[in-house]
């Protein structure tokens, strides 16, 4: 055969060009599944991260929790991180609290022991609980409104009603 005679010859170009084609499809679906991991991958660290905030503020409150079972006694003298007036302190206002620096409020954020470095409490005494005896031997229940917050990699604040009996 002549040389002229190979390359005027047709034979194969068609597998070839479609070989080609097939080859670009799988290049865009393998980068297209490549940045959909990579997305997923983010939206499992943002989830990760979320849920350790969460249960950093859960934890705040359950030390708060604790400490009102075990240590405070409203009827005595209430901690630093108390607030005894609703209206000052409530779900729109207690972001102040946690954004003035430490001994300038009347009530002070106590750092949480579940994560010292982006984990507070603070609690609101809410009083006595109507239909409460006024029998001073028998027990009173108190309300409270416990906050916790975690900021680390975003911001967790969860609110939570607690009552207990004083005696």
């Amino acid at each position: 055969m002549k040389p002229m005679a190979i390359l005027k010859n047709e034979n194969g170009a068609l597998m070839i060009l479609i070989t080609v084609m097939f080859l670009v499809l799988l290049t865009v679906i393998s980068i297209a599944a490549s940045r959909t991991s990579t997305v997923e991958t983010m939206i499992a660290g943002n989830e990760y991260a979320y849920q350790r905030c969460f249960y950093n503020a859960e934890g705040a409150i359950m030390q708060a929790v604790d400490s009102l079972d075990t240590e405070v006694n409203p009827k005595d003298e209430i901690p630093a991180w108390m607030g005894e007036d609703y209206s000052e302190i409530n779900d729109d206002t207690v972001f102040t609290y946690w954004e003035e620096e430490a001994g300038t409020g009347e009530v002070i954020p106590q750092t949480a022991k579940v994560d010292t470095a982006g984990s507070e409490l603070l609690a609101v005494h809410l009083g006595v609980l109507p239909g409460n005896s006024l029998d001073m031997s028998k027990p009173t229940k108190h309300a409270f409104s416990i906050y916790g917050r975690c900021e680390k990699d975003g911001l967790v604040v969860l609110t939570v009603g607690y009552n207990n009996a004083y005696k």
